[in-house]
């Protein structure tokens, strides 16, 4: 037994050092693909939430048009020279008019109907003068909130007597 030779395999394979850079490698690719996942997320949501605010602003713009339209008496009546605020986070209705408004702002209670519930819906009405006016200044603004952040989606419009 003593003219035995000792028998050396070499295997090859990767040190533990290899093995640490490696998998540290891939964990900062992995984190930076979940980061930019997470954000590419949030910017998909939050421009949903911007179509859905135009859409509320368009729809009450619309509705005012007829308003305006079918009586201008009224239409004038509601509002004031400092500006009238009511607040619209109900869906709108054929049979919805400005005098079924209440004045006054509104908290973010979400407009009805449509999820996500996170719309606060407002118009403000004011008029060039006192007695009838010739022209009535609308602002319709529709606000929600995204990761804490107040959103804003705003459109002035400026409505007069049909001559």
């Amino acid at each position: 037994m003593e003219n035995m030779k000792k028998i050396q395999t070499h295997t090859k394979g990767f040190s533990i050092i290899e093995v640490i850079v490696f998998t540290s490698m891939l964990s900062v690719v992995l984190v930076a693909a979940v980061g930019y996942t997470v954000r590419l997320v949030f910017t998909m949501t939050h421009n949903r939430h911007k179509l859905m605010a135009t859409h509320y602003v368009e729809e009450v713009k619309e509705w005012l048009n007829g308003e305006r339209e079918s009586d201008w008496e009224q239409f004038q009546n509601r509002s004031t020279l400092g500006g009238t605020t009511y607040c619209i986070n109900n869906v709108l209705q054929l049979n919805t008019t400005l005098a079924s408004l209440i004045p006054g702002p509104c908290g973010f209670t979400g407009v009805v109907g449509t999820p996500p519930q996170i719309y606060q819906r407002q118009l403000i009405l004011s008029k060039d003068s006192n007695e009838t006016a010739t022209r009535v200044f609308a602002v319709i603004q529709v606000s929600w909130r995204d990761e804490g952040v107040l959103y804003t989606e705003e459109i002035e419009t400026v409505y007069s007597v049909w001559e």
